[in-house]
């Protein structure tokens, strides 16, 4: 979006995510192999503040650093300093003896990655990233937070990104959302920000153990 998600919001969202999972999946952000995504993640805030939260414990920070923390951005000035953002919080609470790189960033279009025929942003010109694109859709994501983009009335960096098509999501709502809806004219169901509740759903659904 236009205008970043304010802090205490991203706050009250990490927190919330913890209390359900574990009151609701019995475990919690810190635990492992809980898979934490932001598809959208701009300049980093959601993940930033997740390691700046209190709720991943110090013995469990590296491994969700390396491994189990995945976000993506579309727009190139955001996602370098996503990138740095997020490495320079990890640095200043973990204080390690040598730099550790965050590999879990990917420069992409989310909703391409739906879409099996087409190529990730970038993907054929940074094997690091497409590397990344590819452990990332293999990974078992049990948490998707973030601020879901925007599309009507937007005029930003992402403006290009109106102009894709993903043809297998589109078809998605077409057979949930637009299906049961009783309204006569169903084309806002195709913004992207229902888009964005669209794609993580699925997305969650591919870990059997379910998620939030």
């Amino acid at each position: 979006g236009i205008v970043y998600t304010p802090v205490e919001c991203v706050d009250f969202i990490i927190h919330s995510v913890n209390d359900i999972l574990k009151r609701e999946f019995n475990t919690s952000l810190s635990d492992e192999n809980v898979h934490i995504l932001d598809p959208f993640t701009g300049t980093g805030t959601f993940i930033t503040r997740l390691l700046q939260s209190g709720l991943i414990k110090p013995e469990d920070m590296e491994r969700k650093y390396r491994n189990e923390i995945h976000c993506n951005e579309i727009v190139l000035l955001a996602y370098y300093i996503a990138d740095v953002n997020i490495e320079a919080v990890y640095h200043d609470l973990m204080k390690p003896d040598h730099y550790v790189n965050y590999d879990g960033i990917c420069l992409t279009d989310t909703f391409q990655l739906a879409e099996t025929k087409q190529q990730s942003l970038s993907q054929e010109f940074f094997k690091e990233n497409s590397e990344g694109v590819l452990r990332q859709k293999n990974a078992p994501i049990r948490v998707i937070m973030g601020n879901p983009p925007y599309s009507v009335g937007q005029k930003s960096a992402n403006d290009n990104a109106a102009n894709m098509t993903y043809p297998i999501l589109d078809k998605r709502i077409s057979d949930t959302y637009a299906a049961k809806s009783s309204a006569n004219l169903t084309k806002a169901l195709y913004d992207s920000y229902i888009k964005a509740f669209r794609w993580a759903t699925d997305r969650i659904a591919d870990n059997s153990d379910g998620g939030i």
